[in-house]
């Protein structure tokens, strides 16, 4: 009878840690992508607003030559 009881319990006490567990995760996953969409959106204020178009120009070619040189 107490072996029953203690699995009982024990089972009870899985099933609460993975309930919570779920909603903890939750959370994690949500705050990532908060913190994706706010890096995005300052990156595209740094890059569309500061920078000078000479600068986003040597940017740009400066992406396609790690292209180009990672093909080869």
């Amino acid at each position: 009878m107490k072996r029953a009881l203690v699995i009982i319990v024990l089972l009870i006490a899985a099933i609460g840690l993975l309930m919570n567990l779920d909603m903890v995760l939750n959370m994690i996953v949500s705050s990532l992508i908060f913190l994706l969409v706010l890096a995005a959106i300052l990156y595209g204020i740094y890059y569309f607003f500061i920078l000078t178009e000479d600068q986003r120009k040597y940017k740009k070619a400066l992406r396609k030559a790690k292209r180009k040189q990672r093909k080869k």
